[in-house]
């Protein structure tokens, strides 16, 4: 059973460099605001139902933060900064003063995604607290810290107001406050009916982020390029240990979990955000799965969701087990993306009077179909011919089915042609087929050890695939 979450949810946030992330407290629902939504809110809304614009009666969460002074906090060192979004109260010494301003930003993104937030009932501007803090103690005496924080230090939020520590980048500060002010956002909404892991992933997912030399926001749902550009976020990192150690979940399993799992498991933040960021990006998903950013209220916008995957699961699957096991900064999911053709026998490729069938191989695509079908415990001879360039700076890297042996991806020579087969008899819980990876060479021998269609690929970074030029040619017969 999915989690929902309620627009009185608070949220316990760890999230850092380390494995060390922390949990999401859900409290109940106060009783005054559950009997209003049954008598004026009983029919699920999406954020883009005309109603909203004609029904007074839809109205976000009332603001509930307190009313401060800002004098008040003077003599402590407390400086506020503020703008049409966010009233920011905080002690750091750094210059942080840009911050609410880039929140405005990251608003106009999230009413892009999501769609208009609603209006409020006293029709007051959508506007948070924030408090970034170096000083926990400043702040207690203040009277503006929460108990929470001392057990989990790094980002609070509940309603209208976050709390967090201030941080070691520029990069993740805003990092973590784009995080927490996603929550504001879509926790705003009164009637909110998500997956937990889809509420934490879109934050982390709008939290990467891009900012100008003057900065300003220049993009948000970014797969980091680097890991220098985006110090402190690591959730590539922190994925690709976990693939080591215990394997790669399912894709709908994240989605499906609960609050235990985000409290006692430390990966749980990093692969929500890697399924949002597969199902926001991946050529197969992107445009289904943003739909539903505009139906976040609507109970059965979930169960639709999965039943329209159920006709391509299996390639979507594939796809997200391929890119969790090469889950590296800048991955192309536009390039690596696969078109699934199933291949036929060799047999009834081959023309009167051939003994081989020929297949063209892309440089600059992941995983291609050969258009052949082979035949477990049978022996296959491939023969590559052309050459291609890996880059063209400084200067074109040529490259032949060899591969070049002056680098390396994931253990094999940059451009050495690789082998995978997709299983045609594969059941559930049965690891990936395509995980099994063969390297090759412009003359070889493959053994077939299930039968499926072959795939090839030029192995390159999946980061690296746009400045690739050329074709190989392989010949493919069956060993006698």
């Amino acid at each position: 059973m999915k989690r929902t979450m309620s627009n009185t949810v608070t949220r316990r946030t760890r999230i850092s460099n380390s494995p060390s992330l922390s949990a999401v407290l859900v409290r109940q629902m106060p009783l005054v605001f559950a009997l209003w939504t049954t008598l004026f809110l009983s029919n699920s809304t999406s954020a883009d139902d005309p109603r909203i614009k004609r029904d007074p009666l839809l109205v976000r969460v009332p603001d509930d933060r307190p009313r401060i002074d800002p004098k008040d906090f003077q003599s402590l060192g407390i400086r506020v900064h503020e703008s049409k979004h966010v009233r920011l109260f905080t002690d750091v010494t750094a210059d942080v003063s840009e911050l609410p301003f880039l929140m405005d930003q990251a608003f106009d993104e999230f009413e892009k995604y999501f769609g208009p937030i609603l209006p409020a009932a006293d029709g007051e501007t959508f506007q948070v607290n924030g408090y970034l803090i170096k000083n926990q103690e400043t702040f207690k005496k203040a009277g503006l810290i929460r108990d929470q924080l001392n057990d989990h230090p790094h980002g609070v939020q509940k309603g209208y107001q976050f709390w967090m520590m201030d941080q070691a980048t520029d990069y993740y500060r805003r990092h973590l406050m784009l995080h927490e002010m996603t929550h504001c956002f879509m926790l705003a909404n009164p009637r909110i009916n998500v997956p937990l892991a889809y509420l934490e992933g879109m934050a982390e997912h709008f939290g990467t982020h891009r900012v100008t030399s003057d900065g300003k926001l220049s993009g948000t749902r970014l797969m980091p390029h680097n890991r220098e550009d985006f110090r402190g976020h690591d959730r590539l990192f922190l994925i690709r240990q976990d693939v080591k150690s215990r394997g790669a979940p399912g894709l709908i399993d994240v989605m499906h979990w609960e609050l235990p799992a985000f409290k006692f498991f430390h990966e749980s933040y990093p692969w929500a955000w890697g399924s949002c960021v597969f199902f926001d990006q991946n050529p197969r998903t992107r445009e289904r799965f943003q739909k539903l950013a505009r139906s976040l209220t609507n109970p059965q916008a979930w169960k639709g969701f999965e039943q329209q995957l159920e006709p391509d699961m299996a390639e979507i699957q594939t796809e997200w087990m391929l890119f969790a096991n090469e889950a590296f900064e800048g991955f192309d999911f536009t390039r690596m993306a696969i078109d699934f053709r199933d291949g036929q026998p060799l047999k009834d490729l081959i023309r009167t009077g051939k003994s081989s069938h020929r297949a063209e191989l892309r440089a600059d695509r992941g995983w291609q179909s050969s258009g052949i079908i082979v035949e477990k415990g049978h022996q296959y001879e491939l023969v590559a011919s052309g050459q291609f360039t890996l880059a063209d700076k400084p200067k074109p890297w040529i490259s032949e089915a060899d591969g070049i042996t002056y680098r390396y991806h994931n253990g094999r020579p940059l451009g050495q042609l690789i082998a995978a087969i997709r299983s045609t008899s594969s059941t559930e819980g049965e690891p990936e087929s395509m995980l099994k990876i063969t390297g090759l060479s412009s003359k070889s021998r493959l053994d077939a050890t299930t039968s499926g269609t072959l795939y090839l690929r030029l192995n390159d970074h999946p980061a690296e695939l746009a400045d690739n030029n050329g074709t190989v040619s392989i010949e493919v017969r069956e060993v006698e």
